[in-house]
């Protein structure tokens, strides 16, 4: 308690200097804070569009399907199926549907698509299509002649709402498959190849189109938190892999995408690294500068009988309490501003040229306060505060009494 009473004095002898150093710990470990609570953020809306747009969180496909996608790899038993669905605790909401390789043709030009046939109504828990109709409307309920195209193809086919609209394709059976559609609605979903490639009909005109009956080609899944996305991944391989089926996740499905949030992590632990040593750099020559400020304290000190080692603790000792404080006060302030900034969140809009490369984004980014990230930057502020305080703690240490009492 007497060391700590002497620390605690000691930090406060240059009030100026300690401030300084306070606020250097205190800004530090905010802005690591804050930018915790950004990337966090900007990766879960990143995730959360794109398996929106693509993917959903799970995939179920027949065996052999996802690598080999041909119409014979179909889910036939889709009630059996959807049963085991049906029993994971975390599960949102599903779909299914059938996609299809195919010709879009108009009277004046033809493409090669993929044709996604899908239940409209369960489709919009699943992806934001709905949403991102810019032209005409949404598919509704029994429209077998409905047909939703992406705006780019749109422009390639010199396509409006209302003309007419051929597909084309290779049935299950082996034979070519064609129907006429009329273009209902016109969406943009920021992907380019969603929008240039994929054309959207119902789930029963695919089927009927690919001679599939009553099958489908996968079943999508959205789990109610991203946490949940693993472990329900798994109890579902658990229950339908010996039913001959394949559980794939988003990041199996797009490894891209988990590299691209992984490299991004990096480049975010080099700055908070940076963060870390002007943090560290401040805190030392606080702390040296306070050691040769009291050279003849020290040495009449360990004059009067005060061990090395004492030193040693009563100098880590400062410099412990000035990483607590301005701990405290950093956890407090980025915890304060990540909220403060979520409740309206940070519109990237006016940087709009950047913004295509992230098209598929909401625009608004909503930090996260991760408690573990918290308690992460914490620990290594306060480790890093300790770290730096040895080396002047062992300089104060090996001080010869005789020399410091008459050191000027």
């Amino acid at each position: 308690m007497m060391f700590l009473k002497l620390a605690w004095r000691n930090v406060f002898r240059n009030v100026r200097r300690t401030l300084i150093t306070l606020s250097a710990v205190t800004f530090g470990l905010a802005a690591m804070i804050v930018f915790f609570g950004f990337t966090d953020g900007f990766h879960a809306q990143w995730v959360e569009n794109t398996v929106r747009v693509y993917t959903g969180h799970i995939q179920i496909y027949s065996k052999g399907y996802h690598d080999d996608p041909q119409l014979a790899n179909s889910i036939a038993d889709l009630e059996e199926v959807l049963k085991e669905v049906e029993k994971e605790p975390s599960l949102d909401t599903y779909t299914y549907r059938v996609e299809i390789q195919g010709l879009v043709s108009t009277a004046e030009n033809s493409y090669g698509v993929l044709i996604r046939g899908i239940d409209p109504e369960r489709e919009v828990g699943i992806t934001a299509l709905r949403d991102r109709i810019i032209r005409g409307r949404y598919l509704e309920e029994g429209d077998e002649r409905g047909i939703l195209i992406g705006y780019r193809l749109a422009d390639r086919l010199n396509a409006e709402v209302g003309d007419k609209i051929v597909l084309m394709v290779q049935a299950a059976d082996g034979s070519i498959s064609a129907d006429l559609f009329r273009l209902r609605g016109v969406f943009r979903m920021g992907a380019v190849e969603m929008d240039s490639a994929i054309v959207v009909i119902g789930l029963e005109a695919a089927q009927r189109l690919a001679a599939l009956d009553d099958r489908v080609t996968e079943i999508a899944i959205m789990v109610k938190r991203p946490s949940d996305v693993i472990p329900a991944a798994q109890r579902l391989k658990e229950r339908l892999e010996p039913m001959g089926y394949e559980v794939y996740t988003w990041q199996d499905l797009m490894p891209a995408l988990k590299e691209m949030i992984d490299l991004d992590n990096v480049f975010m632990y080099i700055i908070l690294l940076i963060v870390l040593v002007v943090v560290s750099l401040g805190i030392l020559n606080t702390m040296l500068m306070s050691i040769l400020e009291r050279v003849r304290e020290f040495g009449i000190m360990m004059a009067m009988g005060t061990k090395p080692y004492q030193i040693v603790i009563l100098v880590v000792m400062e410099s412990f309490l000035l990483g607590l404080w301005g701990t405290v006060m950093g956890a407090a302030l980025g915890i304060s501003a990540n909220y403060l900034i979520s409740l309206r969140g940070f519109d990237l809009s006016r940087w709009s040229g950047a913004m295509e490369l992230f098209a598929t984004l909401n625009p608004v980014i909503y930090p996260e306060t991760n408690p573990s990230n918290v308690l992460w930057s914490c620990a290594m502020v306060l480790i890093t505060t300790l770290v730096v305080s040895i080396y002047p703690a062992i300089r104060a240490a090996r001080l010869r009494p005789v020399e410091a009492i008459h050191f000027l």
